[in-house]
């Protein structure tokens, strides 16, 4: 091996090494942390929380407990469809499981129970008393709502910052992190209009009336929580700045403006219309194309940084000749995708060259976790790599 090769493996490893160590890709998420203060707040709060509900649900449970358990499982089956859609696209070093559920957890018990329930049924009383019937009807929802739903989610954010420092580093984490603990929230906040559902036409039909709201609640569910919560906490983490995320106060506040001003049109879409249908759809239909294009825009932000730490973690293994700088544009740009797609001469090595996208990316996780070391998790993922690429219609 030449002068010239040592240099630039060790250069291509330091690479490695720094993406590695500044991402935090790999590394595993411990909750009990009882040196960390954040730790014992999560567990105070989740504790009133469950107090909360367990005072709102009980009294009711024994008259309505058929409508009760059709609500859990409509919206418990919506939950996890949702579910399995965010850890679809959390396509780059994919957040550990606990992680996810304590952002759940969160969402479900502390911020819904906790903060939001007591503190919007305190604010929703006030506001008729200032402004009159009328006015409340029309504003008070979206005026209450967007401030302290998204405080109350996003005090769960910070929280899980403290305590996964390491993980929760770029723009990408903050929108899926908060996309999960939005669905905790929105999950049981169907559920809890659906209980409330149930008491209706003074009880005669609670499992019908349980039924028709979680279907109402389901079929609105691609804009709600999630799509507040993604776009909120992706802007704060902006606003605070990390090690792996430069700070973009700018880019912050227009994200987390955005997610509130979202959550504002749709619980007050009703208001915005003037009580007219037609303009009301409108108002709501406008809300949807801006949510989803600005989600979109965080998308395509985030994106270059967790692109060059996926070029970085792989550079040794293009330079040792594991991988071809062809195959991983394959795995990041849009345009090159497509055309490493298409380019397979046929459907079999087409089908191979999409499972090849994720081998390598899976290669990028195995390299990640064990910092770099030659384990027997990468020598798989590697074989795993050359097998597809054989299939693909590739060199071998």
């Amino acid at each position: 091996m030449s002068d010239t090769d040592i240099d630039t493996d060790t250069g291509a490893a330091q690479r490695r090494a720094e993406a590695i160590e500044v991402s935090g890709w790999g590394e595993r998420f411990e909750f009990v942390k009882p040196h960390n203060l954040s730790f014992w707040v999560f567990i105070a709060l989740t504790a009133v929380g469950a107090f909360q509900a367990w005072a709102f649900f009980a009294p009711g449970a024994g008259f309505y407990a058929g409508g009760f358990a059709v609500a859990a499982v409509l919206c418990g089956l919506c939950g996890l469809a949702w579910f399995a859609w965010f850890r679809h696209i959390d396509r780059w070093e994919r957040q550990p499981g606990r992680l996810v559920l304590a952002a759940l957890l969160w969402g479900a018990i502390p911020a819904t129970f906790a903060f939001a329930m007591t503190v919007n049924t305190a604010m929703l009383g006030i506001y008729p008393k200032l402004f009159g019937q009328v006015w409340s009807a029309n504003w008070a929802a979206g005026f209450t709502a967007p401030i302290t739903e998204e405080a109350a989610k996003l005090c769960g954010f910070i929280l899980l910052m403290s305590l996964a420092p390491r993980l929760i580093r770029t723009a990408n984490d903050g929108l899926i992190i908060g996309a999960f603990i939005g669905l905790g929230f929105a999950v049981f906040e169907d559920f809890l209009y659906a209980a409330n559902a149930t008491a209706g036409q003074f009880g005669t039909d609670p499992v019908g009336n349980a039924v028709q709201m979680s279907f109402t609640r389901i079929a609105v569910s691609f804009v709600s929580h999630p799509l507040f919560s993604a776009l909120v906490c992706a802007g704060a983490l902006y606003l605070i700045g990390t090690k792996a995320q430069p700070r973009r106060v700018g880019l912050g506040l227009a994200f987390v403006a955005t997610g509130m001003f979202l959550h504002f049109t749709w619980d007050d879409a009703g208001g915005i219309g003037g009580g007219n249908g037609l303009a009301t759809f409108g108002a709501m239909f406008g809300s949807i194309v801006l949510g989803f294009t600005v989600l979109t825009i965080a998308f395509r932000r985030a994106a270059p940084r967790e692109h060059q730490f996926v070029r970085d973690i792989l550079a040794p293994e293009v330079e040792a000749g594991h991988l071809t700088a062809v195959e991983v544009d394959g795995v990041l740009a849009k345009k090159a995708r497509k055309a490493f797609r298409k380019a397979a001469p046929d459907r079999r090595a087409r089908r191979a060259r999409k499972h090849l996208r994720r081998a390598v990316l899976d290669l990028a996780h195995d390299v990640a976790r064990d910092k770099g070391a030659d384990t027997d998790a990468v020598r798989h993922s590697r074989a795993e790599v050359e097998r597809l690429r054989e299939k693909s219609g590739l060199r071998t």
